[in-house]
C-alpha cells in the first residue's frame, strides 16, 4: 500500500467556543482527504500530490460542544468549490420554502434588506430578490460567484468577517436579517463571524441559520456528515452557550429533512429583540439532555456503532462481488468521500460512479480515484445491477430524475440502516 501523503494542518486541543481544555476525543475516522478535492486526472503528479489530513472529532466537556480538532486553511476547501446547490431541485425549492416563511417576517419587500453568508451559486439570493427583497450574498468560492458577479448578481467574493461586515455596514447600512444555509459549521473563528453579524444586523434584526443537527448524526450514525469541512456538530445545548456569550438568543427553531435531518435557528439580540421565545426551545433542550448529548460517551459509543455500519455495508458488498454483480455509486459528495475512504470502497467494488451536477463529472473521487460521470447517460448504457446511493439523503429526487429506469434497478442504502430497495 502507497504511503499518505499527509497535508498540513493546525491542531487543536482545547475548546475554540468556550476555550476550555476540558476536551476528550471520541470519534477518530483515521486519515482522510478533503471532501471536495476532487481530481481532475489520474496522472503521476497528481497523485503525488494528493494530501490526507486526520479526521477526529473532542467533545468539550464544559460547553457541550462536538469540534474536529484538525483544521485545514480554508483556501484549500472553499477558493475553488464543487458543491453547486443549484444541481439539486430539493435545494432550491427549500430556499424558496424559507423566502416564503420570511414574507411572514418581513411583508414590506422593498424595505427589507437580507444578507446571506455563504451563498454559494446563488439560488436563495436569486428567490429573495424575485420577490422583491433587497440581497446581498457574501461566498469565498471564486469559481462558483465570479461569473454571477459578473453577469450583475449582488454577491461579495470574500470570507465573512468582523472587518468585513464593518464595510457592507459603511456602503449599505444595517440589515434586517442575515441568512445562512449549511455554512456554519464551516467556520474556524465563530466569534469573529458573529461580531460581524451583530455589528451589521440592526438592533431588532434577526440572524437564521441552518445546520446539520447533531441528534440525527448520533441517533442514526450519521458518519458521512463527519468531514473536514465541517468543523463543528451543533446542539441546543451548546448554541445556547455560545450566544450567551454575545449576548444573543435563540427565539425559534424549525426541522427539515434536508441533508438527512437539518435544523434552523432563529437569534436576536437579548435586550432589543422583539420575537417572543419559543417554548419549542426550553422542550428541544430537556430533549436533548435525555438524549445525553452533553455527555461524551454518548459520542464514544457512536465511534461503536460507526465501526459498526461499516461492516454491515462491506459485507453487503463482498456478497454481491462474489456473486459477480456490477455496482456502481450515485452521488460523489462530500458525504460519498467518506463513505467511500473510511470503508475503503474503490474499484475492487465500484466500477464507477455518477452524479447529477456538471462540475463533478469526468473528475475523479478524492482518495479512491472513481471516474464520475453523468448519471442518465451512463446507467442507460451500462446497466448495473445495483446502485450504492451515496446520496441516500435525496432518495426521492433521484428517483424521480431515473423513473425510467424503474424496476430494473436495487438501491443499496449506506445510512442510516444499511438496506436494499427497489427502485
Amino acid at each position: 500500500m502507497t504511503p499518505k501523503n499527509i497535508g498540513e494542518y493546525r491542531y487543536y486541543d482545547y475548546c475554540r467556543f468556550c476555550f476550555s481544555n476540558q476536551v476528550e476525543p471520541v470519534i477518530n475516522l483515521g486519515l482522510m482527504p478533503l471532501a471536495g478535492e476532487f481530481l481532475k486526472n489520474l496522472s503521476k503528479k497528481t497523485l503525488e500530490n494528493e494530501k490526507f489530513y486526520p479526521l477526529e472529532l473532542i467533545f468539550c466537556k464544559k460547553c457541550y460542544l462536538l469540534q474536529a480538532n484538525a483544521v485545514i486553511n480554508k483556501d484549500l476547501i472553499f477558493k475553488d468549490y464543487f458543491y453547486h446547490s443549484s444541481a439539486i431541485k430539493t435545494l432550491v425549492d427549500y430556499f424558496d420554502e424559507n423566502v416564503k416563511y420570511i414574507k411572514k417576517l418581513y411583508p414590506n419587500a422593498s424595505k427589507t434588506f437580507i444578507v446571506e453568508i455563504g451563498c454559494n451559486d446563488g439560488s436563495f439570493i436569486k428567490s429573495l430578490i424575485k420577490n422583491g427583497y433587497k440581497a446581498l450574498g457574501v461566498d469565498p468560492a471564486t469559481n462558483i460567484v465570479k461569473p454571477l458577479i459578473e453577469k450583475g448578481l449582488p454577491i461579495i467574493n470574500a470570507y465573512f468577517t468582523q472587518k468585513l461586515a464593518k464595510e457592507i455596514n459603511g456602503k449599505y447600512g444595517k440589515v434586517d436579517a442575515i441568512y445562512s444555509f449549511n455554512t456554519f459549521a464551516h467556520i474556524q473563528d465563530m466569534h469573529d463571524i458573529v461580531r460581524g453579524i451583530k455589528l451589521l444586523l440592526k438592533k431588532d434584526g434577526i440572524l437564521a441559520f441552518q445546520v446539520h443537527y447533531l441528534a440525527n448524526l448520533a441517533r442514526k450514525t450519521q458518519y458521512d456528515m463527519i468531514y473536514h469541512e465541517h468543523q463543528y456538530y451543533y446542539s441546543l445545548l451548546t448554541l445556547q452557550k455560545f450566544f450567551e456569550m454575545h449576548k444573543m438568543e435563540i427565539f425559534d427553531i424549525k426541522f427539515a429533512k434536508l441533508h438527512g435531518g437539518s435544523i434552523m435557528y432563529y437569534l436576536q439580540n437579548k435586550r432589543t429583540g422583539k420575537n417572543a421565545v419559543s417554548e419549542k426551545i426550553n422542550k428541544l433542550i430537556r430533549k436533548e439532555k435525555e438524549q445525553c448529548l452533553h455527555k461524551a460517551e454518548t459520542f464514544a459509543k457512536l465511534a461503536k456503532k460507526i465501526t459498526k455500519q461499516k461492516n454491515g455495508l462491506l459485507k453487503i458488498l463482498n456478497n454481491l462481488k462474489q456473486k459477480k454483480m456490477k455496482i456502481v455509486g450515485y452521488g460523489a459528495s462530500g458525504r460519498a468521500t467518506i463513505i467511500m475512504n473510511y470503508c475503503g470502497i474503490d474499484k475492487k467494488y465500484l466500477d464507477y460512479i455518477v452524479d447529477d451536477s456538471p462540475a463533478k463529472q469526468y473528475a475523479f473521487t478524492p482518495g479512491t480515484h472513481l471516474k464520475i460521470y453523468p448519471s442518465l447517460k451512463k446507467l442507460h448504457k451500462s446497466k448495473p445491477n445495483y446502485i450504492l446511493l451515496f446520496a441516500w439523503s435525496f432518495i426521492n429526487e433521484i428517483k424521480k430524475r431515473n423513473i425510467n429506469l424503474k424496476n430494473k434497478l436495487k438501491f443499496i442504502i449506506p445510512l442510516p440502516k444499511v438496506k436494499i430497495i427497489s427502485l
